[in-house]
């Protein structure tokens, strides 16, 4: 009997993610891996941990591409994941996903003491951080007045605007940011988001100013913005720009 249950347990349908770059929000499901989900039309399913809690997270499609969304930035402070860590998610053919954590250590992660650690890290609230060792962008960088810092830092230059309707039509680059960049009026950039869509954009110019302008309406759509999100540009290379984006009320 226990040989025949080990056999079932390897035919359910299982793959893994390695954590790298912005996961907390989303996190893509292999669309290799989708077509084990297509016959059941799945948009809710649950995550069981560790710890055999479950939490319910929704499926989001973007084109052919599927993400764990809502929900799933629970699930990740919960364990609490990060950079490094490798996930193992097996289906079990209906809406559950049984989930392994291996730490950087390549063994199963101890959920129980990495909450510990977390919990006594010193949480920063400085929001005149030194801009080139990771500043938290605070109501100065923003469109739309607000006594809440953001939660992003980089230690790349960055510009940061907040909805006040569902899309962006023009965005003005700051001048020490053009200067730091190098950027100016009739420059190709890439602009990239999370889910490995990219869009390029020239920069447009008006009065000494240099501008983003072009694109962004359709780069806002595709992202499903809404007011009160958070846009964030953040130039990662020459020219490349990463797209990050904050809904509203995830601070």
């Amino acid at each position: 009997m226990a040989r025949m249950k080990t056999e079932h347990s390897a035919r359910r349908p299982a793959f893994f993610k390695a954590l790298m770059g912005h996961f907390s929000q989303y996190l893509r499901i292999p669309s290799a891996f989708i077509k084990n989900l297509n016959r059941r039309s799945l948009h809710i399913c649950s995550l069981k941990g560790p710890s055999g809690q479950c939490w319910v997270v929704e499926l989001e499609k973007r084109g052919n591409r599927l993400f764990f969304h809502n929900g799933w930035e629970e699930f990740v402070k919960h364990h609490p994941l990060e950079v490094g860590d490798f996930l193992i998610f097996s289906y079990d053919g209906v809406s559950m996903f049984d989930v392994t954590i291996y730490g950087k250590t390549f063994c199963e992660k101890n959920v129980k003491a990495a909450k510990r650690r977390s919990d006594k890290l010193p949480r920063r609230s400085d929001s005149h951080a030194d801009k080139r060792r990771g500043k938290l962008l605070a109501v100065d960088d923003v469109e739309e007045t607000s006594l809440r810092p953001i939660p992003f830092q980089s230690k790349n230059s960055s510009v940061c605007r907040i909805l006040k309707t569902r899309t962006l039509y023009e965005v003005c680059i700051p001048t020490e940011v053009v200067i730091a960049e190098g950027l100016k009026a009739g420059m190709a950039i890439k602009i990239q988001d999370t889910f490995g869509m990219s869009w390029h954009l020239r920069l447009r110019g008006s009065h000494d100013r240099v501008l983003m302008r072009s694109g962004l309406s359709k780069i806002c759509r595709a992202n499903k913005t809404l007011p009160g999100d958070t846009v964030i540009f953040e130039f990662v290379k020459p020219r490349v720009v990463q797209l990050h984006i904050i809904r509203a009320g995830a601070y």
